[in-house]
C-alpha cells in the first residue's frame, strides 16, 4: 500500500521517494518489487524534468503521521506531534493518542500528565514513538 509521495528537487538531480507499507512490515523484496513497477511508469513523465532518484522505503518504526487516516490507524499508540504554534504553553507532545474524532486529536501527554485536544492542521510533524 502506497502511504506518501515525497519530492525533494536539487541542482542535478531531485529524490523521488514512495514510502509503502503492508500489515507485517515491508520487506527489502516488496521495495525492490515496487521499484520495478514504478521505473518503467516513471520515466515517461516530462514533470520530473529529467534525471531523478528513485526511492522505495518503508515508513520506519518511528513512521511519520501524514493524515487523519494514519492517526486513526494508530489510536492508542505513543507519538511525538510537533505543532506549528503553542497550544497552552507547549508546541511539542509525547504521550499517548487517546482518540481520533474528524481532525481533533486527542493525546496524554506523559510529561504535563495532562490531556491535550488539536487540529490536525495544526500538526507540524507526528510521529510514532517505538515500542520493543
Amino acid at each position: 500500500m502506497l502511504c506518501h509521495i515525497a519530492w525533494v528537487p536539487r541542482k542535478r538531480r531531485g529524490v523521488l521517494t514512495f514510502f509503502i507499507d503492508r500489515d507485517g512490515g515491508v520487506t527489502l523484496d516488496d521495495c525492490e518489487a515496487a521499484s520495478h513497477a514504478l521505473e518503467g511508469k516513471l520515466d515517461t513523465l516530462e514533470e520530473l524534468g529529467g534525471s531523478y532518484l528513485l526511492e522505495v522505503s518503508s515508513p520506519g518504526l518511528d513512521r511519520p503521521l501524514w493524515t487523519v487516516a494514519d492517526c486513526e490507524r494508530f489510536t492508542g499508540r505513543r507519538v511525538r506531534v510537533q505543532l506549528h504554534e503553542p497550544v497552552e504553553g507547549t508546541a511539542r507532545l509525547k504521550g499517548l493518542l487517546e482518540s481520533v474524532s474528524g481532525s481533533l486529536l486527542t493525546i496524554l501527554d506523559e510529561d504535563r500528565q495532562r490531556r491535550y485536544t488539536v487540529q490536525f492542521g495544526d500538526v507540524k510533524l507526528a510521529r510514532l514513538i517505538p515500542e520493543f
